[in-house]
């Protein structure tokens, strides 16, 4: 009898073990600062999905065309509700140039596009919780 009890408890410590362990790491995404590269007349990627709180830095190659950035699509700025403020017009990134958005604070799933390559850049920026 003492033998199935010591057995029994060993088994719970184990279960109770193995149920913080596995909701300890539930959730590892923390805040950080992303880069998108923009070379000739595109995005080095077509979407992105950060944590909440996270900054995106856009940069340019030496050498390469100024872009115009909004928050909306079609090179149209419709800024959305809990995006970072891109200002009135966007914000213009010249050759050489990096550009670094305030805090993505909300989730969901944004547009940034530029005004002067709205064809070919288009970016949607997912958001999580």
């Amino acid at each position: 009898m003492k033998r199935i009890t010591l057995l029994a408890v060993f088994a719970m410590m184990l279960a109770a073990l193995v149920a913080c362990g596995g909701s300890s790491s539930a959730n590892t995404s923390t805040a950080s600062n992303y880069t998108v590269t923009m070379s000739g007349v595109t995005f080095s990627v077509n979407s992105i999905t950060i944590p909440k709180g996270s900054t995106i830095t856009f940069t340019t190659d030496q050498g390469g065309s100024a872009h115009n950035l909004v928050n909306g699509s079609n090179g149209q700025a419709h800024p959305e509700s809990g995006a970072p403020d891109f200002g009135s017009g966007g914000h213009t990134v010249g050759a050489g140039q990096s550009w670094t958005t305030s805090p993505w604070n909300t989730a969901g799933t944004f547009h940034v596009t530029c005004t002067y390559h709205p064809t070919t850049m288009t970016l949607t920026v997912t958001v999580t919780g």
